[in-house]
């Protein structure tokens, strides 16, 4: 509700632009049942997603930050579990194959279908390697910390002006 300059109450019209937790969380379970931001932001009584970003990028609210950040890594886990259910599902893959007759004389691959279900397979890697890059990255790293004689050997042999070192038995 609000006072008018007359101080009689009206309700708010629009979209809500106070955080509250109760909002916050019905944006992250929206979000942890596939529903993309600018999807949830379209609903009647919640903020528009400019609002959220706002919310996001004040230092202020980490509870939501951290909420919103776990209900992204959710979703993502969702779509990782769908790319098998989205591979092994092999029935639009086919369709009849027809001949000048008008008669099926078999089935022929359907190429759209099959493309369709690389792109969702493909879409859902992407996201999750971008939200959860430490499973689910493309890049893995090597973290070797050597240490003792062969440290050494690796630093001399790196300089390509002075060679490997001598060997110690000569």
């Amino acid at each position: 509700m609000a006072l008018n300059g007359k101080g009689l109450v009206h309700p708010q019209v629009g979209r809500p632009s106070a955080y509250t937790p109760k909002l916050g969380r019905r944006i992250c379970e929206y979000l942890m049942m596939k529903k993309s931001l600018v999807d949830i932001c379209k609903m009647d009584g919640m903020p528009t997603d400019r609002t959220v970003i706002r919310w996001l990028s004040n230092p202020k609210m980490t509870a939501f930050r951290d909420e919103y950040y776990h209900a992204r890594r959710v979703q993502a886990e969702i779509y990782v579990d769908e790319i098998f259910t989205i591979a092994d599902a092999s029935a639009d893959d086919w369709i009849p194959s027809i001949n000048k007759h008008g008669e099926q004389n078999g089935w022929k691959p359907d190429n759209e279908a099959i493309q369709r279900s690389r792109l969702r397979v493909d879409t859902r890697k992407w996201y999750a390697g971008k939200l959860i890059p430490r499973i689910y990255g493309e890049h893995s790293t090597v973290d070797l910390d050597v240490t003792g004689d062969l440290a050494e050997l690796l630093k001399i042999s790196a300089n390509k002006d002075k060679g490997l070192p001598k060997p110690v038995n000569e």
